[in-house]
């Protein structure tokens, strides 16, 4: 009997040791691909542009590839971190807060900037401190007392670089410099904020002003620039890297392969392409945040 029972106990330990790196080892194979986009503009317009990538991933993947709305960059951010978001595009700084909490994210590509009035090279941006141009130039000094718009708590050129730039500059916290600060949501809702009179300056992406001006919606001559901060990687995709090896593979070959089926969405975001970008790229933004214990 006890022999037996040894004989028992001797399997199922064999049994479990066997099973135990196999699981490990699984990854997620999920029946549809969860894409985030963060709000940079508009989230109904931004969905419609991104429409082609995301029936690029659909055919690669051979499944349903579900778009995400996000009214935040947070959100995105949580989606990540719960598993209910496989792919997304990040800001340089939601990608680093994400990191600091602990997402098993990896960036695999971003975007090729075309340049323009503000946006000087295809691989970096920068955070812009703009008013309404008028008969009377004005200074950051100026400013004090007056109203304005961020974007995002964590965009990094619409609120996190801006924070940091007035404080090394004015020696106090934005809050205390200007009269009412207040979130827009995006960075294309903080250039209407500052068209309507609604406030008097505004923290925004070059990108985003130079796309306004390509468009016709603004002139270069309707702003002032008052700062602008040293180039920014630009945005990464990420993907969770739980994913399975063969799914990885398949979504990063739609940013690295031919992508003539993009062109249009490249043209309706003043884009170039594609760039593959690695952790590394992001590490100075990365030391903003340092990683929860």
């Amino acid at each position: 009997m006890m022999r037996g029972w040894a004989c028992c106990l001797v399997w199922f330990w064999c049994s479990w040791a066997l099973a135990a790196p196999v699981q490990a080892q699984a990854c997620e194979n999920p029946r549809a691909l969860h894409v985030a986009l963060i709000p940079q503009r508009d989230m109904a317009t931004l969905l419609m542009q991104y429409r082609p990538l995301m029936q690029a991933l659909s055919v690669a993947l051979g499944r349903p590839v579900d778009a995400v709305p996000a009214s935040s960059y947070g959100a995105v951010i949580e989606g990540l971190l719960s598993g209910a978001v496989d792919l997304a595009e990040l800001g340089p700084a939601s990608y680093a807060i994400a990191m600091s909490r602990g997402a098993d994210i990896e960036p695999i590509a971003t975007f090729r900037l075309r340049t323009g009035f503000l946006t000087r090279q295809p691989n970096g941006y920068r955070s812009v401190l703009i008013t309404l141009h008028g008969d009377r130039p004005k200074t950051l000094a100026s400013l004090r007392g007056a109203t304005l718009s961020l974007t995002d708590p964590a965009s990094t050129s619409g609120a996190v670089l801006p924070r940091q730039a007035m404080r090394q500059q004015l020696g106090m916290s934005i809050e205390s410099y200007f009269s009412r600060v207040t979130y827009a949501g995006s960075h294309g809702r903080a250039l209407e904020a500052l068209r309507t009179g609604a406030v008097d300056a505004a923290f925004v992406a070059s990108t985003v002003v130079d796309d306004e001006i390509r468009r016709g919606r603004w002139r270069a001559d309707d702003i002032d620039v008052l700062w602008q901060s040293s180039p920014i990687p630009y945005d990464p995709f990420v993907i969770r890297r739980t994913l399975c090896p063969d799914v990885q593979r398949k979504i990063l070959q739609v940013f690295s392969g031919n992508t003539a089926s993009l062109q249009k969405m490249f043209s309706e975001l003043g884009m170039e392409g594609f760039a593959s970008v690695s952790a590394s790229d992001y590490q100075a933004i990365r030391a903003l945040y340092p990683d929860h214990p």
